[in-house]
Parts: structure tokens; sequence; C-alpha cells
């Protein structure tokens, strides 16, 4: 009992630690969820070696909001946040891209490359994420590395179901071919199964450590320790900034 309670609260006590060491030698795939403020930029881009933002793009105005629908927009633009990035091209960018579409794909481009000269960012540090892959290749030829964001709850799937999904995953990868894919890492075991050549970026909301779960943490250990997995999302929660 007295060792158990040990192993839980130094979990806790690691769950809060910020992610500057070496966890378990993969700290380079450690990256931050969902950073749609400057506050939460400002902690996250000096622990982490990477982050994640949720864009979208507005065709009218010609700019990126960064927000997470249906979470009310507080007019942060993608040009202010780059403004405020540290050590620019020492940091992972993943942008979730919300509204991909046909309509504001080569809009959307062109004023992200304009973004990316204007700050002095370099394409091959970022990640472009779409639900879309189909809309991803220009960013591809860009230099930018693309990533299919595949459906979600795949193992909530019937047998028949995931299958019936898995083939219509790979029909897509094979006729619009992006860099990666990505997922929850909940559906790791299903995707590594069958599709054991893509590069992956994941994600689990959880965070590295949950008390309440130990089998997150053997989880997270086994993602981070399969090299095609390049990077792997954690929840940071801080004070304010939260969105």
């Amino acid at each position: 009992m007295a060792i158990l309670v040990i192993i839980i609260a130094t979990l806790y006590v690691y769950h809060r630690i910020p992610f500057k060491f070496d966890y378990m030698g993969y700290t380079e795939k450690i990256w931050a969820h969902r950073v749609n403020s400057l506050e939460k930029l400002n902690y996250t881009q000096k622990h982490y070696a990477g982050i994640e933002l949720d864009v979208v793009y507005d065709l009218k105005t010609n700019t990126f909001d960064v927000n997470h629908p249906p979470a009310k927009s507080i007019g942060l633009t993608l040009d202010t946040y780059f403004s405020s990035l540290n050590e620019k091209n020492n940091i992972g960018i993943w942008l979730d891209f919300k509204n991909l579409n046909e309509e504001n794909e080569q809009e959307s481009l062109i004023k992200l490359k304009e973004l990316i000269k204007k700050h002095e960012l370099i394409p091959q540090y970022m990640i472009v994420e779409s639900q879309s892959p189909e809309y991803l290749f220009g960013f591809k030829q860009e230099g930018f590395k693309t990533s299919f964001y595949l459906p979600s709850s795949l193992n909530r799937l019937s047998n028949e179901e995931l299958i019936a999904k898995v083939l219509e995953i790979k029909t897509k990868i094979k006729n619009y071919p992006t860099n990666a894919i990505s997922t929850n890492s909940v559906d790791y075991s299903i995707i590594a199964k069958h599709f054991p050549n893509e590069k992956k970026y994941l994600w689990n909301i959880d965070g590295l450590y949950n008390t309440r779960i130990f089998k997150n943490f053997f989880l997270n250990r086994k993602v981070l320790k399969d090299p095609k997995v390049e990077v792997l999302l954690v929840r940071v929660t801080r004070g304010i900034g939260n969105r």
C-alpha cells in the first residue's frame, strides 16, 4: 500500500512539472496541445518542443483566426500569434486547420506563405493538419509537413464498421498522400496495426501521467517508443489562457 501511495504521489508531481526534463529520452516528441492564447503560448514555448493551435481561415478578411470552434473568437490572428514567438525556428508548430476546403485552399496557402516570410519561419518546421487531405497538396508542395486528421473513435466501431472505415482511409491516403496521419492516441493500437508504415502525429489530452488511470502512462510509453510516431500532444492547463 505504501509503495502504491509513493507511485501515485510521484506521478502527481511529475504531471505538474514543465516537460523540459528528459521524458524517457523522447522530450523532442512532446508538444503542447491547444495553445490558443498568447498567455498559454508564452508558457509552453519555454517548456515544450512544439505547440499545436487551431486556426480558422476567413476568406473575406484574408486572415487566420486562432480559435477552436464552437468557442467564441477572441480576435487573435495568426499574424499576432507568430509575432509572439520567441525562438521562431527552435519550436515545432502544428496548425489544426479547422475549415480548409475547396473554396479557400489557394487563398489560405498564399496567406500562410506570406506570414511565414514576414515572420522568418521555416515551413519544414510546421505541420498543417486537416480532415480533408485532398486540399493539402499545395501545402505539401510548398514544403510544409501535412497530416490527414483521421476520423475519430475508431476503437468504438464494430469489427465490420472498422474494416470499412480502414479501407476508406487507405483509399484517401493513396489518392491524397500526406506526410503523416494524426489521431487521438486511444486509437493507437488500431492505426499501428492497419497503417504501420505511415508517420504519425498523435495526441493524448489526459497528459503524460494520469493518477487515476495507470494504463495512460504505459500507453504513452508505448506510443513514444514507436519510431513512426513523431509527435505526441499533451494537455497543458494554466491558470489563464485555456481555450
